[in-house]
């Protein structure tokens, strides 16, 4: 079975929808009960294979209870997403990001965006140990890899560390049949993102060779190509989904 972070919108919902339909149980969580419901609406609320609940991925007690739960229901978790996630916008343009970015916003962004991945791997690790498999997949983001063009120096810096998590966790998890891997979107249209028309999309899509926006199921065909038995030979890698921004 499969725990998918930040599950109800965006690419942790496309995940979720292609992990049910590969065939596996899935459990999601997210931090509003109105986008908990809607996304269990959209995914046509199979009982006996979804499950869901509103829990702040930043609560260890929270998680460890949910993953308590899920675990009496179905058994032990195979497959972690890592996508739940938040970006901050800026209040003024014509103002650094540096400046605007207060300790307090600083620390919930790293808390949410790095801390949480770190404590559910070590809460789900050993299990997986136990096991001899597992699969963790991290969603990481272009900013993380290249100069920040539209995200704070928070998100970059929590998306590039979870590039480092990334890689130290694979070492550390590969002999006991367990990969982990990171995809790093870059520009993906979704509901978070709006519309292609806003000035920020108008902007971001001419730094994108391909010529267009990528779509959040592309996003969960590549996480689910990860969560595969087939994938058993890729651990510690950062898949790049940016449409040949990333290195152009």
């Amino acid at each position: 079975m499969a725990l998918v972070t930040g599950g109800a919108r965006g690419i942790g919902l496309e995940i979720a929808r292609r992990l049910l339909f590969d065939g596996y149980r899935v459990a999601f969580v997210a931090t509003r009960t109105e986008h908990v419901e809607r996304a269990l609406d959209i995914l046509g609320r199979p009982k006996d294979r979804l499950y869901a609940e509103k829990i702040d991925v930043t609560q260890d007690n929270d998680v460890g209870g949910f993953v308590d739960r899920i675990r009496a229901r179905w058994g032990e978790i195979a497959i972690l997403v890592n996508n739940a996630g938040i970006s901050p916008k800026r209040s003024d343009q014509d103002v650094s990001w540096l400046s605007q970015t207060s300790p307090e916003e600083w620390a919930r962004v790293i808390d949410v965006n790095l801390t949480a991945p770190f404590v559910l791997i070590r809460l789900l690790a050993p299990t997986m140990i136990a096991e001899g498999y597992g699969r963790i997949i991290n969603i990481g983001s272009l900013a993380g890899r290249a100069m920040p063009m539209i995200a704070g120096p928070h998100y970059a810096a929590s998306k590039a560390g979870l590039v480092g998590l990334t890689r130290a966790a694979a070492r550390d998890l590969a002999p006991h049949g367990i990969t982990v891997n990171c995809i790093a979107p870059g520009r993906i249209l979704s509901d978070l993102t709006g519309s292609p028309e806003a000035a920020v999309n108008r902007s971001a899509l001419g730094r994108i060779p391909i010529g267009r926006f990528g779509t959040a199921e592309e996003v969960a065909h590549v996480a689910a190509f990860l969560a595969s038995p087939i994938a058993s030979f890729i651990t510690g890698a950062t898949i790049d989904i940016t449409g040949g921004e990333f290195g152009a």
